[in-house]
């Protein structure tokens, strides 16, 4: 019994001393750059936009009225027909004229008044709206069409009075269309009066060359605020909390470390922002991509 009690304890501390010799192996894990892309800090000068709705109108607008009372005997034109001023518009027969039709017979005399009385239009356009058909009974003074002269086109622009100190008669501005058409134009009226419920003050945009319906909606595009020799970066490499008080960027530092620099925001545009910092240089590069949830003082590796 001993001599096999002696053989397992052999075999055990056989077994221990063999396991501790190999020394344990040790791995050193180096961090991985992260892969970024990077914009340099520009300076320049930068616009800051503002965008009001609008809608086209015809200001003026020429009514086709009855001179006399009787019967549409003759109408060529339909609804969007191009009319020009002076040009009939439409005959009407009055009930006299019916009953001359015998005494013509009898006297040729009077052929002249037996001939329908034309209507004649009064301004140059297109008809906008049209109220009667042929063999319609009009009396006198009844609009028959009304015409809506093109050269009258303008954009009616709803400011916020808040917004009125910014804008004044010969501002330029942008017309943006739905289909993309952008129209150069500029501020050439404004209403002194203020819609009570909005409390936004009318402004007119004279669009005389262009050939747009009426009550198309449209957005208007000026200038709100401007700034020379800003210090610039793309949208891209600004970041913020998500109460968006504190806004940071990720600069590049020997193109390997990216470190955190707090910034505060100025004027804005489509693609650039403006941002203050005492600690951001111009030609400094910035992270545009691959810094979300970054932290301060990683290491990257920018794309080329």
């Amino acid at each position: 019994m001993k001599k096999l009690w002696h053989i397992f304890l052999c075999i055990w501390v056989l077994t221990s001393v063999g396991s501790c010799k190999g020394d344990p192996q040790t791995t050193t894990t180096s961090e991985v750059p992260i892969q970024v892309k990077t914009a340099a800090v520009q300076q320049g000068d930068i616009k800051e936009y503002i965008t009001f709705n609008g809608v086209t109108l015809y200001q003026k607008k020429e009514n086709v009225r009855s001179n006399v009372t009787g019967y549409v005997s003759w109408l060529p034109h339909k609804l969007g027909s191009h009319i020009r001023a002076g040009q009939t518009f439409a005959t009407v027969r009055t009930k006299e004229q019916d009953a001359l039709a015998e005494a013509v017979k009898i006297d040729s005399t009077l052929a002249k008044l037996s001939g329908p009385i034309s209507v004649i239009s009064n301004g140059t356009g297109v008809i906008a709206q049209l109220n009667v058909q042929r063999n319609d009974y009009v009396a006198e003074g009844d609009v028959l069409a009304i015409i809506s002269e093109p050269r009258s086109l303008v954009v009616q622009v709803n400011v916020p009075y808040e917004y009125g100190d910014h804008i004044d008669i010969g501002t330029l501005c942008e017309i943006m269309l739905q289909n993309g058409t952008v129209i150069q134009a500029k501020i050439s009226a404004i209403l002194p009066v203020i819609d009570p419920v909005p409390q936004s003050q009318q402004f007119l945009i004279e669009l005389p060359g262009q050939e747009l319906p009426e009550n198309l909606n449209v957005q208007v595009k000026t200038v709100y605020k401007e700034k020379k020799n800003a210090v610039t970066i793309p949208h891209s490499a600004l970041q913020s909390n998500e109460l968006l008080t504190d806004f940071w960027v990720m600069k590049v530092l020997g193109d390997t470390l990216a470190v955190r620099q707090d910034v505060q925001t100025g004027l804005k545009n489509d693609s650039l922002i403006e941002v203050m910092s005492k600690n951001l240089g111009i030609h400094d590069k910035v992270v545009t991509e691959g810094s979300y949830q970054m932290q301060d003082s990683t290491k990257v590796s920018i794309e080329k």
